[in-house]
């Protein structure tokens, strides 16, 4: 798995489920606020560190914040020690009915799925960062990479064997982030790929 930029590994056939293998964070002036008051934010960020322990603890599930379990909503969630990512999983539509079940879903995706995972402990996730990123809609196709601004816009490109994504702010330079995504997927034929814009916001502990 590669390990440098926000890297998200799409299953075959399924577009909606991405594995994000990331190094580095969303820069701090890139990221969007969701529409949550800061005690939202911190009920959020605890939970989804709670559902971490108790998965990694084999302890009962923690209870999620009531506002929500009656939102339904996408997001990917991110563990970090540092600036380096140890444990991420999310994707671009909902696949449980509630943010809650989302957040915890992605979390044993994450540890299911994402190989750097497999060290992590419950001091681990007591210790970790943590960051949840909620897409703004679907991706959009484009028919030319440099239509975007990686400053304020996700890109993702879209091969046979997966795809990459770049979340808003990632990315100096469309060209940059697009030649990175060819090489990630080991693809040479620019034609060979198709490219999405994306809009996202965040919260983080950082």
């Amino acid at each position: 798995m590669k390990r440098s930029g926000w890297l998200f590994l799409l299953a075959k056939g399924l577009l909606a489920v991405l594995l994000i293998a990331v190094m580095f964070l969303i820069p701090d002036a890139a990221r969007a606020e969701p529409g949550y008051s800061k005690t939202e934010k911190q009920a959020l960020l605890g939970y989804a560190r709670s559902c971490l322990t108790a998965r990694l603890s084999g302890a009962p599930a923690p209870t999620a914040p009531e506002f929500a379990t009656r939102q339904q909503r996408a997001c990917f969630v991110t563990f970090f020690n540092g600036r380096r990512v140890f444990a991420c999983f999310g994707g671009f539509t909902p696949r449980r009915a509630t943010l809650a079940e989302e957040i915890d879903e992605n979390v044993r995706l994450a540890l299911k799925n994402d190989g750097r995972a497999r060290r992590a402990t419950p001091d681990t996730a007591a210790r970790a960062g943590l960051q949840i990123t909620f897409p703004l809609g679907q991706p959009e196709r484009v028919l030319d990479y440099r239509s975007i601004d990686p400053s304020r816009e996700g890109m993702l490109v879209e091969g046979a064997s997966g795809g990459v994504a770049f979340v808003p702010g990632e990315a100096r330079t469309a060209s940059w982030a697009f030649r990175e995504a060819l090489r990630r997927l080991g693809e040479r034929d620019p034609a060979a790929v198709a490219v999405y814009r994306f809009r996202a916001e965040a919260i983080s502990t950082r």
